[in-house]
């Protein structure tokens, strides 16, 4: 069965966890729907300015896929530092070369989907 998700059916909620600085939201309306994936996990996040999306970090497990659906933001990996706008896709492969940060360097919200593999786990 497909599942629409309404663009004027969002609800960012703020994850209870993160500290200053890393403070990420994410639209809860997958989980209000019901929506679990057994395979492929994604979310729609909100990454507000001057706010990075989490540590440094890459994943041994999983590929994870971004695409910037609206507003910029800076983006580090291995390689450097680059700008990110709206309708980019960004790959991050598994291990240490797939390494990833975002931060919000601008006066608006930065909203991108980030999708991410399942492969003989599942995230916590």
């Amino acid at each position: 069965m497909a599942t629409i998700l309404k663009a004027n059916q969002r609800e960012f909620k703020e994850d209870p966890n993160k500290i200053d600085g890393f403070r990420l939201f994410s639209d809860v309306s997958r989980i209000k729907r019901g929506i679990n994936p057994h395979h492929l996990n994604f979310d729609l996040q909100q990454l507000n300015p001057g706010q990075y999306c989490s540590a440094y970090h890459f994943h041994r497990y999983a590929e994870e896929l971004f695409m910037i659906i609206s507003g910029s933001a800076t983006l580090r990996t291995p390689l450097g530092l680059n700008v990110v706008d709206s309708g980019d896709f960004i790959f991050f492969e598994m291990g240490e070369t797939g390494a990833h940060q975002l931060y919000n360097h601008t006066i608006e919200p930065c909203v991108y989907l980030d999708v991410r593999t399942f492969i003989g786990y599942k995230q916590i």
